[in-house]
């Protein structure tokens, strides 16, 4: 089988490029199948890549040059994840199956919108928000599978009959599992409002009045850094809280923690979520509209918090920081919890999605 992904960059250290090369890698070197993944924007993939994988890199005519090529490959199936070619692939008559893949929550560029502080116009952003959503209603309903990450997220988009929720894989499986003994939370993701992480320091800063021998360590990258520095400043927080680039090497980092945090104010997915309950870290998130709540079992497994709810989120990290037994079981059953994110697990689910795509074509064919 020859399959053909369409993303714009391999460069990011995103959770969509992290999510992309797992799967790929797994394709060519499990699976056989001939991999290729064309990009628009130059430069080395950030997560480890295949030698059994063709990169093709477009510059410029992106719609001709993509027909080009897949009329040169040939693929059996070609997959968007939600780049421009979202736009125009499904029109493209070179015989592959269409896959478009969603990253996101149906509603992220509402909540986006509804999230920045002292934007302009924001009622008209919200409805320009709603013409674009019309837009991806128009383009998913011509291919031949959308692929969304959770239920949740399929009812939002009004379960379309292409529509099949498939989570995303672990990208690794860790031998070893943290004793949850470092007095310290993790948190990553990128640096923006939609992560939350104001609200994580603004709980933590009430942890930290009780507990100030605990730590808060964020990994990530972005345009609200600045901000976040000087919220931890004005609090006081400076040998507490740090801020630190994004890691290559996330299990390390996990195994060396005790509590991971999620104060998103929504999630597509939450992949880091189910990396570090495969580390036998309990997490604490916000319940929000998408992710967490289809990962997290609440209670058994980790913490599910009503959504904003920034008294309740920090009276969580309490209650694991100050009940050790309660952490090492729910860290335990968060380890037996992600096998059903394990990378074999959800291959199988795409693969099978693949043949059946592909078995319609020769049925068709047959008659």
């Amino acid at each position: 089988m020859t399959i053909v992904y369409c993303i714009s960059s391999l460069v990011p250290p995103g959770g969509m490029q992290r999510t992309l090369t797992v799967k790929a890698n797994y394709l060519a070197d499990v699976a056989g199948h001939s991999v290729h993944i064309v990009i628009r924007s130059h430069g080395t993939s950030h997560f480890p890549l295949s030698p059994h994988i063709q990169v093709h890199y477009i510059k410029k005519d992106y719609r001709s040059s993509l027909t080009r090529l897949l009329f040169s490959i040939r693929p059996d199936i070609t997959v968007s994840l939600y780049g421009e070619e979202a736009r125009f692939l499904y029109k493209i008559d070179d015989g592959s199956k269409k896959i478009l893949e969603f990253h996101f929550t149906r509603n992220h560029l509402i909540h986006l919108v509804r999230g920045l502080p002292n934007v302009r116009f924001r009622r008209l952003r919200l409805q320009y928000v709603r013409l674009l959503q019309y837009m991806d209603e128009r383009y998913a309903h011509h291919y031949h599978k959308l692929v969304l990450l959770t239920e949740a997220d399929r009812a939002l988009w009004g379960y379309p009959s292409n529509a099949v929720a498939i989570p995303n894989p672990l990208s690794f499986i860790s031998p070893s599992t943290s004793d949850l003994s470092a007095k310290r939370i993790l948190s990553t993701g990128r640096l923006i409002a939609t992560k939350g992480f104001d609200l994580l320091i603004d709980a933590f800063r009430l942890v930290a009045m009780r507990h100030p021998d605990w730590r808060l360590t964020i990994f990530g990258e972005g345009q609200d850094r600045q901000f976040l520095l000087n919220k931890i400043h004005r609090y006081g927080l400076e040998d507490r809280v740090e801020i630190l680039p994004p890691t290559t090497d996330i299990a390390a980092e996990l195994l060396n923690c005790s509590i991971y945090a999620v104060a998103s104010r929504y999630e597509g997915f939450g992949l880091v979520i189910t990396e570090a309950m495969e580390c036998g870290v309990p997490c604490v998130a916000f319940d929000c509209e998408c992710g967490p709540g289809e990962i997290i079992n609440h209670g058994v497994d980790g913490m599910l918090v009503e959504p904003l709810h920034m008294e309740k989120f920090a009276a969580a990290l309490l209650h694991l920081i100050e009940d050790p037994t309660l952490r090492t079981r729910l860290g335990r059953q968060a380890k037996i919890s992600a096998r059903r994110f394990a990378r074999t697990v959800i291959m199988q689910q795409w693969e099978t999605l693949f043949d059946s795509l592909i078995e319609q074509n020769a049925n068709v064919h047959v008659r």
